[in-house]
């Protein structure tokens, strides 16, 4: 076991919150035995040629439905596509545009109560409801432009309040208040709206990770830290990735309970690097590029890796107040998957393979992206089977 120190999140919450109010739960180990994915998907969905219903561009996100039907939000042609529970296509609705069922920014939004299915356009800030037959039935404007972070996919909870992460108000300052080639992390805000009512849960909290690249501005830190949430029905559970940790916060902003596991180390190793080094030269056919590569520009991404990882760079929640928390991609071969329960315990912990994206996750079920052959992209439901 490792020790780690504690981080700036824990010391803001306990600061922020009344003297005993929290209740700090850490586990060393999973409670249940590990999963892993079935040798083969219950269902795949994706073809390199053929109808072009089967063929993917660019999946941003996808969910699936009570009755086992999956919804793919495919960017590359601002579509949604209907598939059933045996991958079978159902439906497409939607198209490149700004009007009613018209899409610039696409990102599917779970769990929304009184929804068949809703599509947040962080292009446009505005969400787009639809009925199960792909029919645009309502549209309206997300957020207060400006208020809400576009990157950062509102959610619902369910008793239907829409938790969303406000975008820096300062975003020049930061920029132009540090030098170029150093690091610095955005401030966030962690809202709720409810109709007319609009609520803050915490203020400033550690957000993006981020670098000062050029004289004329800044960009993501390679292998940045940033802040992630989900809402379950007692509040939302957020973590700003410095160490393994999350917190919980009702639905007035009081810090209720910390979830502390001991995960898998997050030192970055020199295998790390090459294995990154080798992922960008894989991108060129051209010796010469590749020679360019490495001479001109991996010499500046090397000098800007961390020493560490993000702890995590994803969180599901679950029905009964779980969540699944995915581990950051690069921080080895394999990526995982930790289930926490609603006490904020580990209860799990699923291996991945490591080109997989997670798109959506159940208590016995995973939702990826993947790659095949000729670089396609595929979509598969596994089922999960204890290791």
């Amino acid at each position: 076991m490792t020790v780690r120190r504690r981080s700036a999140l824990v010391v803001a919450a306990l600061i922020a919150a009344p003297v005993g109010a929290q209740e700090v739960v850490e586990s060393q180990a999973p409670r249940d035995p590990v999963l892993t994915l079935a040798d083969e998907p219950l269902v795949r969905i994706g073809i390199v040629d053929g109808p072009l219903e089967y063929i993917f561009g660019d999946v941003t996100s996808a969910v699936r439905l009570e009755d086992g039907s999956i919804v793919v939000a495919d960017e590359q042609d601002s579509s949604l596509r209907k598939y059933d529970a045996n991958g079978r296509h159902v439906w497409t609705s939607g198209r490149t545009g700004e009007g009613p069922g018209e899409y610039r920014g696409l990102r599917l939004v779970q769990d929304c109560p009184g929804a068949g299915i809703t599509v947040f356009d962080w292009r446009l800030n505005r969400f787009t409801q639809l009925d199960l037959d792909g029919e645009a039935v309502a549209t309206r404007r997300a957020l207060p432009p400006g208020s809400a972070n576009p990157y950062a996919t509102p959610a619902c909870s369910p008793d239907g309040r829409l938790v969303f992460r406000q975008w820096p108000d300062d975003v020049g300052v930061y920029d132009e208040a540090v030098a170029v080639g150093e690091h610095y992390r955005w401030s966030t805000n962690l809202m709720w709206r409810e109709g007319d009512n609009l609520a803050t849960l915490r203020s400033g909290i550690p957000g993006a990770e981020r670098t000062r690249f050029y004289a004329e501005g800044s960009g993501p830190s390679w292998w940045g830290k940033d802040m992630v949430f989900t809402p379950v029905d007692t509040g939302v559970w957020y973590g700003t990735a410095d160490d393994y940790e999350l917190e919980h916060l009702d639905w007035t902003g009081r810090a209720t309970r910390i979830a502390r596991w001991n995960g898998p180390n997050l030192y970055v190793t020199d295998e790390r690097v090459d294995s990154f080094r080798e992922a960008w030269l894989n991108r060129y056919d051209d010796p010469e590029r590749r020679g360019n590569f490495e001479r001109d520009t991996w010499p500046d991404i090397r000098d800007n890796l961390p020493e560490s990882f993000p702890a995590y760079e994803a969180v599901f929640a679950l029905p009964d107040g779980g969540v699944w928390v995915k581990t950051f991609v690069w921080r080895a071969p394999e990526d995982e998957l930790h289930l926490l329960d609603r006490d904020g315990v580990w209860v799990r912990r699923l291996t991945l393979p490591g080109n997989a994206v997670v798109l959506d996750a159940g208590p016995n079920w995973v939702l990826l992206s993947q790659r095949g052959e000729l670089d396609a992209q595929t979509v598969a439901l596994y089922e999960l089977v204890e290791r």
